[in-house]
């Protein structure tokens, strides 16, 4: 892959995810710098460890972590010229019988986080300007989800801050916009039974799931200088007509 991430500091949330992971070792092939945040999985963070990333353990549902992170980020980084909101939680439920504590729990860490990091690393991205933003969100922000009000509305507000922080941010030299995967076989979709991922499948134009690969380099085009006069739009990567 060609270099075309060289000289960038980038940082992604929960870059142990299938995707996140995917990101992180093409994002390292095209020359870029790479931090990522992870909270479990401590063998794949290790692996891309390996490979030249560095990995911070953090719990998005924890402002205090999240302010002592980016205490800690800020001492090592000087300038940051993209950050990629990536982590997500799902605590499925009908609406009905969904706790306020699942509420809760899936907004602090898909909406919530994303606002206190941004806000946090802002004076960042002003120092690597031109920067970048982006929300990896759902199309669950545009159709919903049966049983997932919580995971909806979160990505649907990511949806609306991108949009929103495109205005505030676009005079300054940052770019803000949001990318929708597409419905992909990953650690947060293995767990949902296989009719569900069949009904998926055929509702797709192209009968298949997203592949996370190419989902990845088109995220590392995005964030190269190749990608410099688009903000406050969402990139759907998806088969099926939202």
């Amino acid at each position: 892959m060609d270099k075309i991430l060289s000289g960038k500091n980038i940082l992604i949330t929960g870059g142990t995810s299938t995707l996140g992971g995917a990101f992180v070792r093409m994002a390292l092939a095209a020359g870029g710098t790479l931090f990522f945040t992870y909270y479990k999985n401590e063998r794949r963070a290790e692996e891309l460890n390996h490979l030249g990333a560095k990995g911070f353990r953090l719990n998005l549902a924890d402002p205090a972590q999240i302010d002592a992170f980016q205490k800690d980020f800020r001492s090592q980084v000087k300038a940051l010229h993209v950050l990629v909101h990536n982590a997500a939680l799902t605590r499925d439920s009908t609406l009905q019988n969904m706790t306020e504590e699942e509420w809760e729990e899936v907004l602090n860490v898909n909406l919530k986080a994303p606002y206190l990091l941004t806000k946090k690393l802002l004076s960042l991205l002003f120092k690597a300007r031109p920067s970048k933003i982006f929300f990896i969100v759902s199309r669950a922000a545009l159709q919903g989800i049966f049983g997932a009000a919580n995971y909806s509305a979160s990505k649907a507000g990511l949806v609306a801050m991108a949009k929103s922080l495109a205005q505030e941010l676009g005079k300054k030299e940052i770019l803000v916009n949001c990318v929708n995967p597409g419905f992909m076989k990953s650690r947060m979709t293995e767990s949902l039974p296989p009719e569900v991922i069949e009904k998926n499948i055929r509702e797709s134009a192209l009968g298949r799931l997203s592949d996370p690969d190419e989902v990845a380099r088109f995220l590392v085009y995005l964030a190269s200088d190749s990608m410099t006069q688009v903000s406050g739009q969402v990139f759907h990567y998806e088969s099926r007509k939202i």
